[in-house]
């Protein structure tokens, strides 16, 4: 008998086993979706509510609120269509958290609002931006954003601003949590996915990695949002789902006024850059210095800047963008 059908009989009894284990945990509804533990957010995916105008949010800061529009889409302004036709023009695009959305600050105070008003008075009216940023989002919720709604705006060139809620703890991680609520948005992503035998081995797996952390950690800390091989993971997905489209990643790590517990995270960030030959613009020491002059951030908020501090935030960035010529 032939090697090969040697080979082609012997795997016979794994096919067998693996479908009948297929057929059980169907049967049996195993593994069971798990929607009451600790998460950090009900949902493992969400976006702003789309077309609201003027829409006041609350605000941390004593009687705070600020307002917010947004297009069709759940993007906040400056507003602008996802066909642009008959214009054709350079499109860049900022991902990232509330930072980038610009919690606590009106529509026209974000930075990247004010990257476009600045490019505009140097006679730019051929750049637009889209500002992706939503609040609580990591570099996991930025992929799926980018691959079902970001993308559609046809970028040209698109900042992954991914870092400060990828450095948070949590009970779980947030493909844990996906992984562990059964959200068809992960699950569709992979044919092995729709296997319930895999499924449930998966959900054991990301159950005791997670345990043996936090026993690991004195039971406290919990694990990152965005554990730090995953976070290189997402920015090598995000540099090869933005040259599929012929686009140019940059990375930025949003600056905070102390680096603080950021700190690993944005050390992966130059890491990356260095690996993957991407443009990085860190002006991290520089806002720790200027903020220790002048009220860039908010006093009860201090992981948000204020007006001022996305000023100079747009200031920087506009910059970054002539020294790297950047702009067509």
């Amino acid at each position: 008998m032939k090697l090969s059908r040697k080979l082609a009989f012997s795997l016979i009894p794994l096919v067998v086993l693996g479908a009948g284990g297929e057929i059980g945990a169907r049967a049996l509804g195993w593994p069971q979706a798990q929607l009451d533990l600790p998460y950090e957010h009900n949902q493992p995916f969400w976006i702003t509510d789309p077309s609201l105008t003027k829409q006041s949010f609350p605000h941390r800061e004593t009687g705070g609120s600020f307002m917010v529009s947004t297009d069709a889409q759940g993007l906040r302004a400056p507003l602008h269509a996802l066909d642009p036709s008959p214009a054709d023009p350079f499109r860049i695009m900022f991902l990232g958290c509330s930072t980038t959305f610009g919690w606590g600050v009106e529509d026209d105070q974000t930075y990247p609002a004010m990257v476009e008003r600045a490019l505009r008075a140097e006679g730019r009216s051929d750049v637009e931006i889209i500002n992706a940023g939503q609040p609580g989002h990591t570099s996991f919720q930025g992929t799926w954003l980018y691959k079902t709604v970001a993308s559609a705006y046809h970028p040209d060139l698109v900042f992954f601003g991914y870092v400060v809620q990828d450095a948070r703890k949590a009970a779980y991680s947030d493909a844990s949590q996906a992984l562990l609520q059964q959200d068809a948005r992960l699950l569709k992503q992979s044919v092995l996915y729709r296997s319930r035998m895999y499924l449930g081995l998966r959900t054991l797996i990301d159950t005791w990695r997670i345990q043996a952390k936090e026993r690991a950690d004195g039971g406290d800390d919990g694990v990152y949002r965005v554990s730090r091989e995953d976070y290189v993971d997402n920015i090598r997905a995000f540099r090869a789902l933005t040259a599929s489209e012929g686009a140019e990643l940059a990375l930025f790590d949003f600056p905070l006024e102390r680096s603080g517990y950021t700190a690993e995270h944005r050390r992966l960030v130059r890491i990356a850059a260095d690996e993957l030959g991407l443009r990085h613009l860190d002006i991290q020491a520089e806002m720790e210095r200027a903020s220790t002059a002048e009220t860039l951030y908010f006093p009860q908020d201090p992981g948000h800047a204020n007006a001022a501090g996305h000023a100079l935030i747009a200031d920087h960035v506009v910059r970054f963008l002539h020294d790297q010529d950047l702009l067509p």
